[in-house]
């Protein structure tokens, strides 16, 4: 597996050896690409959107909170299959890259979605210096509404109007909801793309590019799971259990363990191992398919499936919010915070 490969960036030196299975994984010393990488989402980092507000607002609930910073993903799992969104993929180990993504690059140049030029310019099969991304997450995409903060705070709007309705939820509980839901984009951009507004991916796209340098596969990996970790630590020291029971206790500790097995082995699992190994074996042994890209449909069901799946982890989570109580219960809202869901 081991190759070496002669880094032609200025990001690095010249001769530096790297691994063949490590630049699958994304973890490379030398990308092909010189100026862009890849554009790899956050998983379970964004939980870090949620979980500091129930530390700051104690009658929110988490698991929505959780669920509403997972909004963007969830939506974009619905609007390519409704093929609103799309993404198409050009790793760096493919010598040319599926037609299915000339066709979807040439069509937004044609239709003035593609960006030539500035700080989170395109790069186009064929351009100076540019051979491919790097493998964790080798995606154009195309999110133009689900990863807007304009029609996520449209919808915190619209759910913020129903809670306020129903279960007469305090202001901090707004700010929380409306905090929760808009994180998720606002978090992307330094991620990867995200946008202000909806519409033209090229008109409002941000990204301050952190995951697109090399040896950022094991780094960002890490990072996520401490800003879940952070996020989780601080809600948790405001909890206590119920009661002092060896069942109450031993089935806190139960979903615990179960919360940070889903979060870890499933939710990142599947993107940071399986998505860039299933890229990568597609290609290796079933090319014709095009595997991610708009002419495998069956691939977008699969990116939507396994997007769903992540709320799993919010099940034990769910439960953990039941077997406790707050420490300190600073007002009666707080008290009776579960009635809202």
């Amino acid at each position: 597996l081991a190759q070496v490969h002669l880094g032609t960036s200025p990001y690095w030196a010249q001769g530096r050896q790297s691994c063949a299975f490590g630049r699958i994984l994304g973890f490379s010393a030398c990308s092909r690409a010189q100026r862009q990488l890849s554009s790899r989402m956050a998983v379970i980092g964004h939980w870090l959107g949620a979980f500091p507000v129930c530390y700051f607002v104690p009658q929110a609930s988490v698991a929505l909170l959780c669920k509403l910073s997972m909004m963007s993903d969830a939506l974009l799992g619905v609007l390519v299959l409704f093929r609103v969104e799309t993404a198409t993929i050009f790793p760096w180990y493919m010598p040319k890259p599926y037609a299915a993504t000339e066709e979807t690059i040439a069509r937004w140049k044609s239709s003035g979605e593609w960006l030539p030029s500035g700080p989170v310019m395109d790069q186009a099969p064929g351009d100076p210096g540019f051979e491919g991304y790097s493998a964790l997450w080798p995606v154009y995409l195309d999110a133009p509404y689900s990863h807007t903060v304009e029609l996520m705070a449209i919808l915190g709007i619209l759910l913020i109007a129903y809670m306020r309705f129903r279960y007469h939820i305090s202001e901090g509980y707004c700010i929380g909801i409306m905090f929760a839901i808009i994180s998720h984009p606002v978090m992307d951009m330094f991620f990867h793309d995200a946008n202000f507004l909806m519409g033209n991916r090229a008109v409002s796209r941000c990204c301050f590019h952190f995951w697109q340098t090399p040896w950022m596969g094991p780094i960002s990996f890490a990072l996520e799971v401490l800003m879940a970790y952070a996020g989780y630590a601080m809600w948790m020291s405001t909890r206590v259990p119920v009661n002092s029971d060896t069942e109450t206790t031993t089935s806190i500790a139960y979903y615990k363990k179960m919360f940070w097995m889903l979060a870890i082995q499933h939710n990142m699992a599947s993107f940071y191992l399986a998505n860039p190994f299933m890229i990568w074996a597609f290609y290796k042994w079933a090319p014709q398919l095009q595997f991610f890209t708009p002419a495998a449909y069956f691939s977008f069901v699969l990116l939507a499936i396994v997007i769903w799946s992540w709320t799993l982890a919010l099940y034990p989570l769910h439960k953990i919010e039941g077997l406790t109580k707050l420490k300190k219960p600073c007002c009666p809202e707080v008290d009776g915070y579960a009635v809202a869901p």
